[in-house]
């Protein structure tokens, strides 16, 4: 696991960007975004061409969408290591695996759980468990899950109330899924330490012995 915060764009090499990449760049509005994917792609090159013994703009990032062919997928290297990406507020995670499939997700503080975004969420078991609420909760459910369904490749096309997880205040697992009820044993969920005002998790598929080390921006 690899962070890092937007103070670091400065140092950040736009260069590594291919084409692709940039053209992605170039497509969002707001600069912070642009920050965010630039650290994104630069730390993802680096890491990865410090496993493969490759310079970093040389590292074969392939954005290709599995569904329609556009080059808005995640990022992935074919025949591994497995690589995923995740950025919101001021941080920017970047996980990488060679023993199997990997997922991160991060989230700013100040999402409140309001009662349509919790439903969209929270599945009826979770829902149970609480009268209210409050945001820290939440995003511990939210990263929970978005970091599973990363690990898995569904990313949102899966709804996240189909899963069922443990409570903010319990060791991150995956509970049940009904729909695939092989899944959870296969699952290893991570709390992660992404620095204050931030909340993140680490999910790996069939990797239950793996040792996660987090290495800070600075």
């Amino acid at each position: 696991m690899w962070w890092a915060d937007l103070n670091d764009v400065r140092a950040a090499r736009v260069e590594l960007l291919d084409g692709v990449e940039s053209a992605r760049r170039d497509r969002y509005l707001r600069a912070e975004d642009r920050d965010r994917f630039t650290l994104g792609v630069v730390l993802s090159r680096v890491a990865l061409g410090a496993a493969l013994g490759l310079p970093p703009q040389r590292v074969p990032l392939d954005r290709t969408c599995p569904k329609c062919g556009r080059p808005h997928g995640a990022p992935r290297v074919e025949g591994g290591p497995y690589l995923s990406v995740s950025h919101s507020g001021d941080r920017v995670a970047v996980a990488m695996s060679h023993g199997g499939p990997v997922g991160v997700d991060v989230e700013a503080s100040g999402r409140e759980p309001g009662e349509n975004l919790a439903a969209q969420v929270l599945s009826p078991a979770e829902a149970a468990r609480h009268g209210t609420l409050d945001a820290a909760g939440f995003l511990s459910y939210w990263t929970r899950k978005e970091a599973v369904l990363k690990a898995t490749g569904d990313g949102l096309a899966v709804p996240m109330p189909d899963m069922t997880v443990s409570a903010p205040d319990e060791p991150p697992r995956l509970l049940a899924w009904p729909d695939r009820p092989a899944l959870p044993p296969r699952i290893t969920l991570h709390t992660l330490s992404p620095g204050p005002a931030h909340t993140a998790c680490l999910a790996l598929l069939d990797q239950p012995e793996i040792l996660v080390r987090e290495y800070p921006s600075r």
